[in-house]
């Protein structure tokens, strides 16, 4: 199980880096929480952070993290999570995580009688930026942060996976 959280810190990690946000230089180490900062653009477009960097910079324990294949099993298992996507619909019809639905980040706050406190939530967006946001407003609404996960890297995750199945919406939007 250790080694299991390490691997997602060092995928974690790698993702962050590869979205140009900031990591720290000392190494993830498991049951620990690591700084992490949306992108710019992310944050911008969210609207729920004043756009200073000590409010957009917050912690997302390694607990809130699920990786594609942690997903794809769990959802063969039939786990009661409920998963959302919090990209914009037209995103979400290009494809999505089977029975994900479809709660844009912008629409978030004014739909959270539709989020269970109850059940473990899953966010999903492309590549991870949004969902974090989403984790951050849900926990601050009081949702539990061992609950709520995101996604690691996102749909573009998931779709590299291979094996995870996506559900494509017909007719778009």
């Amino acid at each position: 199980m250790k080694v299991m959280s390490i691997l997602l810190g060092v995928i974690f990690i790698i993702f962050l880096v590869g979205c140009g946000t900031k990591v720290p230089s000392s190494p993830n180490t498991a049951g620990t929480s690591q700084p992490v900062s949306p992108s710019p653009a992310a944050s911008e477009s969210s609207g729920l952070t004043n756009g200073s960097p000590s409010s957009a910079e917050k912690t997302l324990p390694s607990g809130s993290m699920i990786s594609a294949s942690q997903l794809d099993a769990g959802i063969k298992a039939k786990n009661d999570w409920q998963i959302v996507d919090v990209r914009e619909p037209n995103e979400y019809a290009t494809g999505h995580v089977p029975k994900a639905v479809n709660i844009p980040l912008g629409n978030l706050t004014n739909h959270l009688n539709e989020i269970a406190k109850g059940k473990e939530v899953i966010l999903v967006c492309l590549n991870g930026s949004r969902s974090f946001t989403a984790w951050q407003t849900l926990t601050q609404k009081g949702y539990d942060p061992n609950k709520v996960k995101v996604l690691v890297g996102g749909m573009e995750q998931w779709k590299s996976m291979g094996n995870g199945e996506v559900t494509e919406s017909i007719g778009g939007c």
